[in-house]
């Protein structure tokens, strides 16, 4: 109920199969006709012959007509197979979080919490992690800044930013690690320039590549004990190109490209609709 009659597969209900039907058109005219005042009218008709998809079900086509692509693999994700309702529904109730019997809680909040040996504080969010960014974007471009740099002077490092997200749909795309390597250029609102930066929008709504090139400018990990060890540093970086709304990490991977795992607070489309960027605190002396 409430499924659309005619949309994208994102939008389908998961279910554990669906029948298929093809359709072929032929005899395809066109009529224009003028009238006596010089106006002229179009119209166009089809014979539609439709079919059953050579016994296929809507997976196995699916399959069949983009082998090797992210569309044959993803549509598993909406065409679960039989036998394979319950396991899926036991990871919808965990990202919603009415938890089944021995399930971990994934939706935990990390602001000042102690987490893989850190404490974290919370720079914005949506959905479940809802915190809005600084109405100022000047002022919160600098405390963004002043929280990176807290790390310098007792780990010698910029502190790490952790981006948690329980609705991405890729493992490795639930906790990133963001590590800088180098300076920061100076702040102007809005889109990265050669000479300019804004932080949060950075990470927010437009990463690129301007000032902010992987393995140069910084580092990506799946876990806090990657970033700590610089293990498993992520090979594949993505960014916008224009001014597109795309947010962090655009279609970045481990080691090729993950769509759809993005954030961006303008626009929809990606999967990271639930996510919490957090920071980490420096330890205190003594």
């Amino acid at each position: 109920p409430g499924a659309p009659m005619c949309a994208c597969v994102e939008q389908m209900p998961i279910v554990t199969k669906a029948d298929c039907v093809s359709s072929t058109g032929s005899d395809l005219s066109y009529k224009f006709t003028v009238d006596a005042a010089g106006e002229v009218t179009a119209s166009a008709s089809v014979t539609m012959t439709y079919g059953d998809c050579g016994d296929n079900d809507l997976s196995a086509q699916v399959k069949a007509l983009h082998a090797g692509t992210d569309i044959a693999t993803g549509i598993d994700e909406y065409l679960v197979g039989d036998d394979n309702c319950d396991a899926t529904n036991e990871a919808y109730l965990n990202d919603v979080q009415l938890l089944v019997p021995s399930a971990t809680n994934e939706l935990q909040d990390l602001h000042g919490v102690e987490y893989e040996g850190r404490e974290w504080k919370q720079l914005f969010g949506e959905g479940i992690y809802f915190l809005p960014p600084d109405y100022d974007a000047e002022a919160g471009d600098a405390e963004m800044r002043a929280d990176l740099e807290a790390c310098v002077e007792t780990l010698e490092r910029y502190c790490m930013i952790l981006r948690k997200c329980v609705s991405c749909t890729v493992d490795t795309h639930k906790e990133i690690i963001y590590q800088r390597l180098t300076p920061f250029n100076e702040f102007q609102e809005g889109v990265s320039t050669d000479t300019t930066m804004d932080i949060p929008n950075l990470f927010m709504n437009q990463w690129r590549r301007l000032n902010n090139e992987m393995h140069e400018d910084y580092e990506l990990y799946s876990s806090v004990g990657e970033a700590l060890a610089d293990t498993g540093a992520w090979q594949q970086a993505d960014y916008n190109s224009n001014n597109n709304k795309y947010g962090f990490p655009r279609n970045s991977g481990p080691v090729t490209y993950i769509s759809n795992q993005w954030n961006s607070y303008e626009w929809g489309g990606g999967h990271a609709n639930e996510h919490g960027f957090y920071i980490e605190v420096p330890p205190t002396s003594g």
